[in-house]
């Protein structure tokens, strides 16, 4: 017998047999036996819930920072606009709020190409870290 003979009978057995068992390895009850057993729960009265401590609800965890990159076109003290363009997809614009907890270098200026890592919160984009790209130039010999 072949592995996929092998795996037809298989199935085959449990289409065929898997019905009749509950998973407890008991034979299922008839379905006139299961209607009356409902049949009696439902006319149980139902137990009051019991007055316990509120569940607490679950905090939320910060969400997961993000990187964009590209050139700075504004900045200001709680403000840097990033302007960033990538060959076949749409020049984008971003805007990140800046506060006392950003790291940024000095050497920050307009025009200048950065990385801002960043975290989205409701009140909007707070930059986390704001790094200058170093330019590689080649040497001239």
């Amino acid at each position: 017998m072949t592995w996929a003979n092998t795996a037809r009978v298989c199935a085959f057995a449990l289409f065929v047999f898997a019905p009749m068992w509950s998973g407890c390895g008991k034979p299922a009850q008839a379905p006139a036996q299961h209607n009356a057993q409902i049949a009696a729960q439902s006319a149980q009265p139902a137990v009051p819930p019991q007055a316990g401590p509120a569940p607490q609800p679950i905090p939320t965890p910060l969400p997961r920072p993000q990187f964009f990159g590209g050139t700075v076109t504004a900045l200001d003290s709680g403000h840097i606009t990033i302007w960033r363009a990538s060959p076949g997809k749409a020049a984008e614009r971003r805007t990140f709020l800046i506060n006392s907890r950003t790291k940024m270098s000095r050497s920050v200026k307009v025009r200048a190409r950065v990385t801002v890592r960043y975290r989205r919160l409701p009140e909007g984009d707070v930059a986390l870290e704001i790094r200058t790209q170093t330019l590689l130039r080649p040497r001239v010999s």
